[in-house]
């Protein structure tokens, strides 16, 4: 059985929740109006920095289409590496998406 530090625990939640909402093209903003929580909040969530209640944790596995356990599922270095780079992929992808043409 792995022994969780809290803090790994909440990066790697937020970095899974950051890669499938990026993949499904949708923004911190969009996320937070459908499931009443603010983008800021979002933002902290995905970077780590707060502990996500339960009943957030579940809007944002049911809306983003994530089975709740992935989440919890301890990556090794290469495997959380691996994500770290498709969200830097997707998120080069989203931003020019999101260009205003001249």
């Amino acid at each position: 059985m792995y022994k969780w530090e809290v803090e790994n625990l909440k990066f790697q939640i937020g970095k899974f929740i950051q890669v499938y909402r990026l993949r499904k093209e949708l923004s911190q903003f969009q996320v937070g109006l459908e499931l009443n929580i603010s983008k800021d909040h979002i933002g902290r969530i995905e970077r780590g920095l707060t502990n996500p209640t339960i009943e957030n944790l579940v809007k944002l596995a049911n809306f983003l289409e994530i089975d709740i356990l992935i989440l919890f599922k301890k990556l090794d270095d290469s495997e959380l590496k691996r994500v770290e780079l498709e969200i830097e992929h997707l998120q080069k992808k989203f931003k020019n998406q999101n260009r205003r043409k001249p």
